[in-house]
């Protein structure tokens, strides 16, 4: 009997952890989420061979991930909100008030909320090995809510990544393996 070949194709839902120490979980998403990765070139020519590349030269990367997270959590989008103050009050344990305040400033640097960001899909037989890691992303939400009763009220957060120390813009597969 011939044997069995089968192709695994990744499929699924998965969950994002941003933070450092103890990181902030975005569990319920709607619509999928996106990580994008793009490379940059600087194409060489010269004046014998007209618009024709000699030569290219990477000039960069960039990458994104884009969580569409599906809670109206006050706590949870503070968490990812540039200069956003939080507020909780507790006089009434039954009824807990909370307010998030949003301010805008320009000139707030984005890199001083950047933390690690974990892409762990959720599927039955994924691991360590499917995970994305970005060492230092910076959230970027976009809030655009619906009030219908045909739509869920979904909150964009793009995370941008930047390089570490090392260069390291983005990692795929386990964080126990080291490279050196």
């Amino acid at each position: 009997m011939a044997e069995k070949h089968i192709i695994e194709v990744p499929i699924g839902p998965a969950i994002v952890e941003f933070g450092d120490s103890t990181p902030t979980i975005f569990d319920i998403t709607k619509g999928g989420i996106v990580f994008a990765a793009n490379f940059s070139k600087q194409d060489i020519t010269v004046d014998q061979f007209g618009d024709t590349p000699v030569k290219s030269i990477l000039k960069g990367g960039t990458c994104q991930l884009t969580v569409p997270f599906a809670l109206h959590d006050l706590k949870k989008l503070n968490a990812i909100t540039p200069g956003s103050v939080y507020k909780e009050d507790a006089t009434d344990p039954e009824n807990v008030k909370k307010r998030l305040n949003v301010y805008a400033k320009a000139g707030y640097d984005l890199l001083k909320n950047a933390q690690k960001v974990v892409v762990k899909p959720t599927t039955p037989g994924t691991n360590e090995n499917d995970y994305i890691t970005i060492p230092l992303g910076a959230p970027m939400p976009e809030f655009q809510w619906t009030y219908n009763s045909d739509n869920e009220r979904v909150a964009n957060i793009v995370f941008i990544g930047y390089p570490d120390a090392d260069g390291l813009l983005y990692f795929l597969g386990d964080e126990a393996v080291t490279i050196a």
